[in-house]
């Protein structure tokens, strides 16, 4: 007896077996392990690619395989690793926003006051002979109208700017850079304020649009007949064969695109809908790879003078907080009490102790605490985006000549042509190509001069095939005449 089974049967079927981890197979053997036609399974797959995440490979033969992963993962939702990186980005960011404020509050608040009160505690020792009376209101440290006159003009400077420049490192990387807020009274140099968010929390790198390699390959496809192979993907965004697998999925299902496998056993995806349009859209910039570099991770981006400037200001801060504890200040702080609020308590001394004490030696050791903690991750960080520079440079020269074979020499030779970059050496090339080999990846080959080369078969196929996809491919990318429109008068 046949019995008809409905899409949302199929559909509950397929997720069935998918979430009893049975998530890599082709279209015949999800077709066998559910029971359903081949046509059923197809239509259910349809919908599981947009709920899931999933990878679409080909084999030798040309079968499509759906690989889900090893676990099903839904689209709409983040792994435990994902949200955990997100709540420690916005507890750094949280914490970062207040203790910016404590230090436009305090840092140079707390070292005028500390300055003021070494001031008149020198003062008093040197000047017993003057006026009592006199000799206090001189020397006040509490002179609240320039304090006040000080807090405003902290808050009051913009320090923050959205430009964005290029700047070159000591490698000759070029690379994108935040324009820093110039400064009052000397329009050459970063804000002072700026310099000293920077020497705690370093210079802004700038970030990536999370939708970046979105709209790249939108551009991307409506400048190339709306083709696209997983290779062209790694060389846009500098992924391995199975990072672009995946998102050449997520583009199918983003811009309502279909796979296809050609004679040659090659996946390519096509993209009709994204070939129309009125043209008045200016389309995102298309930056491959390798002509965008790692921006610089920097300690502070300040100069040595203000560095030391803002290391000394923290140090008198410092230096005041312990004094105040080991209690040198006591006569000063009481006979400021009893002179300018009539405070003579016990109660009232320990509070100004508290706020001229503790709270600011626990600022300065975050002060310099936190910047020593970036310092120590620096080097590893610097090292590690020097690598993905050389990578992006090697990356460049294998793809101009689609992963054919090429010696050592060869592609650093193509590296090291028209660019001011640093120059690699042959064994810094040959260590970071065995890298690439493993991640894209490629075969080693000897040669009969006894050289090693290296090639990328899949890419040279891939690259091969879709340029011959898009000779033959005709689109037709007219809208035709306006038949209906709105008016909103």
């Amino acid at each position: 007896m046949q019995h008809h089974t409905t899409a949302e049967q199929a559909l509950a079927r397929i997720e069935h077996h998918l979430s009893r981890q049975q998530t890599h197979f082709t279209l015949p053997e999800a077709a066998a392990l559910s029971g359903l036609s081949i046509a059923a399974v197809r239509d259910a797959l349809e919908v599981c690619l947009h709920k899931y995440v999933c990878r679409l490979q080909v084999s030798e033969q040309g079968d499509l395989i759906y690989n889900f992963g090893p676990t099903l993962r839904r689209r709409d939702t983040q792994t435990w690793g994902e949200r955990l990186h997100e709540v420690g980005a916005w507890l750094w960011k949280l914490f970062t926003v207040l203790y910016k404020a404590w230090i436009a509050l305090t840092l140079v608040l707390y070292c005028v006051v500390f300055a003021v009160m070494m001031l008149a505690l020198l003062l008093a020792s040197s000047s017993r002979r003057s006026d009592e009376r006199q000799r206090s209101r001189s020397s006040s440290p509490l002179d609240m109208e320039g304090i006040l006159r000080l807090f405003m003009t902290i808050f009051q400077w913009r320090v923050i700017t959205g430009s964005i420049g290029y700047r070159y490192d000591r490698q000759g990387y070029r690379y994108r850079h935040y324009q820093p807020q110039p400064g009052v009274w000397h329009p050459q140099q970063k804000h002072f304020i700026t310099a000293v968010y920077d020497f705690v929390f370093g210079p802004p790198r700038v970030p990536l649009d999370p939708l970046q390699n979105a709209k790249e390959v939108a551009a991307y496809l409506q400048q190339h007949k709306g083709l696209i192979v997983a290779a062209e993907l790694c060389a846009l965004a500098g992924w391995t064969f199975a990072q672009a697998e995946t998102f050449l999925t997520d583009c199918v299902i983003r811009y309502q695109g279909e796979t296809h496998i050609t004679d040659n056993a090659v996946l390519y995806s096509q993209f009709d809908r994204l070939m129309r349009g009125v043209g008045s859209v200016a389309a995102s910039e298309i930056v491959s790879y390798w002509d965008e570099y790692e921006p610089e991770y920097e300690f502070t981006g300040n100069s040595t003078f203000q560095n030391w400037l803002i290391g000394g200001m923290n140090c008198v801060n410092l230096l005041g907080a312990v004094l105040v504890l080991n209690g040198l200040f006591d006569g000063l702080l009481q006979g400021q009490l009893r002179q300018f609020w009539g405070l003579t308590s016990a109660s009232s001394v320990t509070w100004l102790s508290l706020g001229l004490g503790w709270l600011p030696l626990l600022f300065s050791v975050l002060f310099f605490c936190i910047p020593l903690g970036r310092l120590l991750r620096l080097r590893t960080l610097q090292r590690r985006r020097h690598r993905t520079n050389i990578r992006k440079r090697l990356s460049k020269a294998i793809f101009a000549r689609q992963g054919q074979p090429q010696s050592v020499a060869q592609i650093v030779t193509r590296v090291h042509s028209g660019g001011q970059e640093e120059t690699l050496t042959a064994a810094e090339g040959e260590s970071l190509l065995k890298e690439l080999a493993l991640d894209m990846p490629g075969d080693m080959l000897v040669n009969d001069l006894a050289e090693i080369q290296f090639s990328f078969p899949r890419l040279t196929r891939e690259l091969q095939e879709v340029e011959k996809l898009r000779l033959e491919r005709r689109v037709d990318d007219r809208l035709g005449q306006i038949i209906i429109e709105s008016d909103n008068q």
